[in-house]
């Protein structure tokens, strides 16, 4: 399983910075769920709270960041 932080579009509020969403693939359009917080929230807002959101076995995969997608894990 493939998690992608992704950063929220413009005109979210300041805690809704981010999101992380589940992939079954490194194709974006394998897209299986978005992850929530230990709160039922699906934002994070920082960087650092959207790692936490993933499982704790992933790891870093290699991945060129783009405008939304930021960083790419797998488990």
């Amino acid at each position: 399983m493939f998690y992608r932080i992704i950063k929220a579009p413009p005109g979210y509020a300041p805690d809704q910075n981010y999101l992380v969403a589940a992939y079954e693939t490194v194709d974006a359009c394998s897209k299986k769920y978005n992850v929530r917080n230990a709160d039922g929230t699906l934002f994070a807002a920082t960087l650092e709270e959207a790692r936490r959101m993933m499982p704790t076995n992933a790891k870093p995969h290699q991945f060129e960041p783009t405008d939304q997608f930021l960083e790419l894990w797998e488990a």
